[in-house]
């Protein structure tokens, strides 16, 4: 058996084999030592008698799935081993082989997988010029590609490989250009990062692997013809999930090449900032957008909502049609309502599918897929009712799917067991052979209980009683008390500690048959079920082609529940440069607010106009919250979603950028300031006039001056570099930028208003036109709790500094005065305030290059540093 164990364990390589032994899957040797430390389960020994035992563990097949999921958390590989054969038939050893190598990407077991988070298995194929993405969910049968050929196709590549969040990656080894994602972290999601040989990736071979896969001559169908790189990536995926799952996967029938250009880009940077799927407080989904217009009543429909979520639409006429979809769904509520209510009973076909192409479907999911076909009678009448394209098109598309309901229905009993193996799967009536072993079985059942009544009558014992068991099968056990009434040809078979277990010939003879129809019965039932999911698989386009209508039906349903529940408004959408919404709100954050009101605010941007808003004013004001609600309504616009807003006109946004948080990245060596500013160089070069910009505090991270200095430049950089004109918000605490709204046109202030009362504040969350004339740290300070003898400091410096000139060095036109010293304050303790200002102007003056200056440049410049000078105490 050593032998057999040695042959399989070499054919899966690293991968942990799960070797079946009757009702366990037992580990041996490295990989039980390994799995044993890993489940934190007993570790054994077979042959512990000899002076080299074999270390093993085991774990039951009932609850294999677990324990497989545990393994898969922590990145390794499991190889499942199976007995092809029944033991009982088995002449000498067992006939086993590898059945399914799982990995962190290929997983299909509903106990494992999120129901409505897709399961990613990624793979990429690369050049110097450029990169081929393909990703499929092997439990759904979600399939996509795309490439790159373009001289930025890195960062294209690293947007879409966090934009999908794989489970596991493939790679060609050996990898001869170095990849942004193999050194990438991400706090949302863990990839496993997996070597797969280079010949898979070669063009030839992945595009014979393709056609073979979806049966046709040509990709030309799938318009893959000309993505080389595509071609190459899909192919070395699917040849990685033939070996894996030594299985065709018949479910994996079509392939879906999308250009990225046809959808938002929406960065990690982006993602994380706005919390579209991913709260950092929650550490999940909850608070996040997702969580908010997930009102899906289907895992199906969450996963495709998910992915709008993702792929927010470009397209104008696509748009409009969904939206149109969503408009009427919200008008219709009545019809919602009944939609709905159907949807909430069906099961996943998308997962149900994946499992009967793999053949390992449940008797229980088959008959929860049955009565889900049942239910859609009730949601076609429904569809059949609506006029917008998309509904009426899903309708046009529609199949009942009743003969295989009929089939399901006809086979297999109304309440099955949980696996085949327990037996009672096919109705009654289904099959006559089976039928006549069932019958074998309840004559021999109807025997036993003619036999027990019999023999206590016959010997007088009243506690006697027919038991069975798996080791010694029926049996008469007899309580000690009256064992000297046991006839002499009873035979002892077992000593109890209250009782003697007995058997007779006759017993015995009666349990060869009863047996031997029983396994046989069983053996039926396998192959009728097998029979079964084969007619079964022959429809599985079917099934997927409705799962697809089911999830788009699901999902539009539910965002016209959102809008309807929140009281969103239909945007207008167009290819303009608009951005106006009037009363608009945070989508997660009116939700949460429970001692206030959420207070609406208004917007209006566009690229000739009014381009660059600058907002000012205290924190906590809701400066941050205007300018991501701002991101999430455009977000939810292009969806195809309403809007928490009165009214809104969105023009076209092809991108979302955000600078917004202070998350640092200090485990790559990045500060909070590098972090910024790293972000702001992605945003600038990679803008355009179609771009939304939300720039948060730019330059807080540094000294005043280089801080104002950055800030100043990135707004005039904005505003006047080539045509782009990008849209954009940006919130500052540097009030000296206000002054750009007089030499940039398209710069606009605006402020988060406060009212005041005595030494306190009250932020009124209106953000208006007009620059904010003071900061508020001090009575933000008050809030948050800080010492009365801070508070009282800090405002005698601040009342020293507004009389003289503000920290940032701008004059007030007095002299200033050295702050006095606190009591206690011991001098030359710590440097003095004005050091670093001194050090930056005596900097600025071995910097000149007078032999390159104008007389009229140096004039100006020394000007310029006399007056820094006299400002300095």
């Amino acid at each position: 058996m050593m032998e057999q164990y040695q042959h399989l364990k070499a054919k899966v390589g690293d991968a942990l084999l799960f070797f079946r032994m009757g009702d366990f899957y037992e580990l041996f040797q490295d990989d039980a030592l390994v799995a044993s430390k890993a489940l934190n389960i007993a570790l054994t020994a077979r042959n512990k008698q000899q002076d080299d035992p074999i270390p093993m563990c085991g774990v039951p097949i009932h609850s294999a799935e677990s324990y497989i999921d545990r393994l898969l958390q922590q990145d390794f590989k499991v190889a499942i081993a199976e007995q092809l054969e029944d033991p009982s038939q088995a002449e000498g050893l067992v006939k086993r082989d590898i059945v399914r190598v799982i990995t962190p990407g290929t997983v299909i077991s509903s106990t494992i997988l999120a129901p409505k988070e897709h399961n990613f298995l990624a793979s990429i194929a690369v050049t110097p010029g450029g990169a081929g993405f393909a990703y499929v969910d092997v439990s759904t049968g979600t399939f996509a590609v795309t490439s790159w050929e373009s001289p930025d196709w890195q960062q294209a590549l690293y947007r879409e490989y966090t934009r999908v969040q794989p489970r596991e990656v493939l790679f060609p080894e050996p990898l001869e250009i170095s990849l942004d994602i193999m050194q990438s972290t991400s706090d949302t999601f863990s990839a496993t990062l997996q070597p797969w040989a280079a010949h898979y990736f070669h063009l030839e071979r992945a595009y014979r692997t393709l056609t073979q896969q979806f049966a046709v001559r040509s990709l030309e169908g799938f318009g893959c013809e000309g993505h080389p790189l595509g071609i190459a990536a899909a192919g070395a995926l699917v040849a990685y999930v033939h070996e894996t799952q030594h299985n065709t996967m018949t479910h994996l029938n079509g392939l879906r090449l999308y250009s990225t250009g046809d959808f938002m880009v929406l960065d990690e940077t982006t993602r994380r900032h706005l919390e579209l799927t991913y709260s950092p407080v929650s550490q999940g989904r909850a608070g996040s957008l997702l969580a908010l217009i997930d009102c899906t009543l289907t895992a199906m429909g969450g996963r495709l909502l998910r992915q709008w979520l993702s792929q927010p639409l470009c397209q104008l006429q696509a748009l409009q049609e969904r939206q149109e979809a969503v408009a009427e769904l919200v008008e219709q509520s009545s019809r919602r309502a009944r939609l709905r209510q159907a949807l909430d009973t069906l099961s996943d076909f998308e997962r149900t599918l994946s499992r009967l192409a793999l053949g390992t479907v449940t008797p229980r999911e088959l008959i929860a897929l049955c009565r889900s076909i049942g239910r859609l009678p009730a949601i076609e009448a429904e569809l059949r009712a609506c006029s917008s394209l998309v509904l009426t098109t899903l309708a046009a598309q529609w199949d009942s799917l009743r003969d295989l309901a009929d089939l399901i229905a006809n086979a297999i009993v109304d309440d099955p067991p949980a696996t085949l193996r327990d037996g009672q799967v096919i109705r009654s009536g289904y099959h006559t052979e089976l039928e006549a072993l069932r019958e074998q079985g309840a004559s021999g059942t109807a025997w036993l209980n003619h036999f027990e009544v019999q023999e206590r009558q016959r010997t007088g014992i009243p506690s006697l009683r027919i038991g069975f068991n798996k080791v010694f099968g029926y049996y008469l056990e007899v309580r000690k008390a009256h064992l000297s009434q046991v006839p002499a040809e009873y035979l002892r078979k077992q000593t109890l500690v209250h009782a003697e277990r007995f058997i007779t010939p006759a017993l015995k003879d009666r349990e060869v048959h009863m047996l031997r129809a029983a396994e046989e019965a069983l053996s039926l039932e396998r192959r009728l079920y097998e029979a079964l999911q084969c007619q079964l698989a022959q429809h599985l386009h079917r099934i997927q082609q409705m799962a697809q209508i089911l999830s788009q039906l699901d999902g539009l349903a539910a965002l016209a529940e959102v809008a309807v529940a929140r009281q969103y408004c239909r945007p207008t959408l167009d290819d303009s440069d608009i951005l106006a919404i009037t009363d608009g709100r945070h989508a997660v954050l009116e939700t949460m607010c429970q001692e206030e009101r959420f207070v609406p605010n208004d917007t209006f941007l566009d690229c000739e106009r009014r381009q660059i808003l600058l907002l000012t004013g205290p924190n906590m004001a809701g400066k941050s919250t205007y300018m991501r609600q701002v991101a999430l309504i455009v977000i939810l616009a292009q969806i195809g979603s309403f809007v928490p807003a009165r009214s809104a006109h969105i023009g076209l946004v092809d991108r979302v950028f955000t600078r917004v948080g202070a998350q640092d990245m200090l485990g790559k060596g990045q500060s909070t300031f590098m972090v910024e500013m790293t972000e702001t160089a992605n945003i600038l070069h990679n803008v355009s006039a179609r771009s939304l910009v939300l720039l948060d505090e730019i330059g807080r991270g540094t000294s005043t001056y280089d801080g104002i200095s950055i800030a100043w430049a990135v707004i005039e950089y904005l505003h006047t570099h080539g045509d782009l004109r990008p849209r954009t918000l940006f919130a500052t605490h540097y009030h000296e930028l206000t002054a750009l709204a007089a030499s940039l046109v398209r710069v606009h202030n605006y402020s988060a208003a406060v009212q005041e009362r005595g030494d306190k504040v009250l932020f009124l969350r209106r953000i208006l036109p007009g620059s904010a004339d003071r900061s508020y740290g001090i009575q933000v300070a008050r809030l948050a709790g800080l010492p009365v003898p801070v508070l009282q400091r800090a405002q005698q410096l601040l009342t020293h500094f507004e009389s003289s000139s503000s920290p940032s060095g701008v004059a007030s036109g007095k002299r200033r005065m050295a702050p006095q010293i606190t009591p206690g304050f011991q001098p030359g303790s710590q440097l003095s305030l004005f050091e670093p200002l001194m050090t930056q102007l005596l900097h600025e003056l071995r910097s000149l290059d007078l032999a390159n200056l104008s007389p009229s440049e140096v004039v100006t410049t020394l000007t310029e540093l006399q007056q820094k000078a006299r400002r300095l105490p």
